[in-house]
């Protein structure tokens, strides 16, 4: 089965956005990894795009931009995802995002009702990736 993952290690967050409803973290280039079946080699794309969360309650407090996402775990109801995000994402529910920042000792903990993966533009072909061994 073809499909595309979001790789969150590493992730810059150039931008933070909240409103009463959603927060948002924004970013301008993500690598996605594309797995087509039957081929010899994934392949490395960029976009830019956010991570939205509605009803998001924190602990402990927002980090100033910019900062990287060094670890994360995103909760989706069904199922748990590290340093990863499966593309599309759109769920709806509980759910929980737990961020480990670089530089910060706490990891920061994002619950709410729904969370989507909204990527922006087109992506960009950087290379392909080799076979792991």
């Amino acid at each position: 089965m073809s499909y595309c993952i979001l790789d969150t290690r590493g992730l810059w967050i150039e931008r933070v956005e909240q409103s009463s409803e959603c927060l948002s973290l924004a970013f301008a280039q993500a690598n996605i990894e594309k797995i087509m079946d039957n081929a010899e080699q994934r392949t490395l794309w960029t976009q830019a795009g956010a991570l939205e969360i509605w009803t998001a309650q924190m602990v402990p407090d927002l980090p100033e931009a910019p900062f990287v996402i060094a670890h994360s775990g995103l909760d989706d109801g069904l199922y748990t995802q590290r340093d990863m995000i499966r593309i599309p994402m759109d769920a709806s529910g509980t759910v929980a995002m737990e961020l480990q920042c670089a530089g910060l000792p706490e990891p920061w903990r994002i619950e709410g009702e729904r969370v989507r993966l909204r990527l922006d533009g087109n992506p960009r072909y950087v290379r392909h990736l080799e076979p792991e061994a």
